[in-house]
């Protein structure tokens, strides 16, 4: 692994004071992660004479918006722009993702691209090409990012962690960890966090951002979909449906639901869990999160979907919330007496 995190660093010091930019993507429907860490990216990266953006294909949400992100720093995706956008572009690196299929309409943008990177951390990366730094057991993206980093400080001679640069980081960290509790974390999670605490990040901000703070529509919203939640083989399984309408008449807002699956995972003797949600725009979008020894990401990888071995999802087209439900239980069965 360090050989291609040193070749990610190499590769973009080829473009210091090149007049054209590096473009990085993160995936659709982000996360404290991969905002996090392609934030941290761009920013770093100006720092050193490297003009570079991230790419988003929809504004920051709402619950992302305490990590205060410099606005230069970001561009959301305008087709309008395409010409422009070429124009810029001398490379393009993916963050916590490796296909341009997870970065909505921005993805067209990096698969149109030749130079391309991908610092990665998850087991379904795919096999895009370019150069490729991919760890599957670190726990966070974020963490390859501060190892792409300090790279950069031994090649440069230059500190380039200052404490907003420090907060993306471990908002990174803290979102895919769990603040710290998954079975993802390790030594070296921790050793990230220490470094970034000393350079100015801030856990307790972060943490009531990303884990406590809710509202009255979020919380009617979370108390209609667990108290409909139905148990199947035993209680290993555990399933719970959010409707359009549902959101509606709790005037809730579409990521209301984020958390739920995770809620059904904590009941006692459920061993992988599931949120299904209709979006507004016809699409179901399934979370899962599992304990061992359900493999999520191989249960996601069926439907075209992908992510980590305890948390994972996919999105199912022209379905219904109740036929994707039905697919899953049998689907899921089938998965559960593998794990007998």
């Amino acid at each position: 692994m360090e050989n291609s995190s040193n070749r990610i660093a190499e590769e973009l010091l080829k473009h210091r004071d090149s007049s054209r930019e590096i473009q990085i993507f993160p995936h659709i429907r982000v996360d404290g992660d991969c905002l996090g860490s392609a934030a941290a990216l761009a920013a770093v990266l100006n720092r050193l004479g490297i003009r570079a953006r991230v790419f988003m294909d929809e504004p920051i949400p709402d619950r992302l918006s305490f990590v205060g992100i410099r606005p230069e720093l970001m561009e959301i995706f305008d087709s309008n722009k395409w010409d422009s956008y070429l124009v810029d572009q001398g490379a393009v690196i993916a963050v916590d993702c490796s296909e341009s299929t997870r970065m909505g309409r921005a993805g067209t943008l990096f698969a149109n691209a030749s130079d391309r990177m991908v610092i990665d951390h998850h087991i379904s990366s795919g096999n895009s090409h370019g150069c490729r730094y991919i760890d599957a057991d670190a726990a966070a993206t974020a963490e390859l990012v501060l190892n792409v980093i300090h790279i950069l400080e031994k090649m440069t001679g230059t500190d380039l962690i200052d404490p907003p640069t420090a907060n993306c980081l471990m908002v990174g960290l803290q979102s895919d960890t769990g603040r710290f509790s998954y079975q993802n974390t390790t030594p070296g999670t921790f050793r990230a966090a220490a470094e970034l605490l000393e350079k100015g990040a801030n856990v307790y901000i972060n943490a009531y951002n990303l884990f406590d703070l809710t509202n009255v529509e979020r919380m009617r919203l979370t108390a209609r979909a667990l108290s409909g939640a139905k148990f199947f083989y035993g209680g290993r399984l555990a399933l719970t449906v959010v409707t359009q309408d549902m959101i509606r008449e709790c005037q809730a807002t579409e990521d209301a639901s984020d958390g739920l699956a995770s809620n059904l995972r904590d009941i006692k003797g459920v061993l992988a869990s599931f949120a299904v949600r209709e979006t507004a725009d016809g699409e179901i979008r399934v979370n899962i999160r599992s304990y061992l020894p359900f493999d999520a990401a191989a249960f996601a990888a069926q439907f075209g979907g992908g992510g980590h071995q305890r948390a994972a999802g996919f999105t199912v087209l022209n379905r219904t919330a109740t036929e994707v439900s039905k697919m899953i239980i049998e689907r899921a069965g089938e998965f559960l007496s593998e794990t007998n």
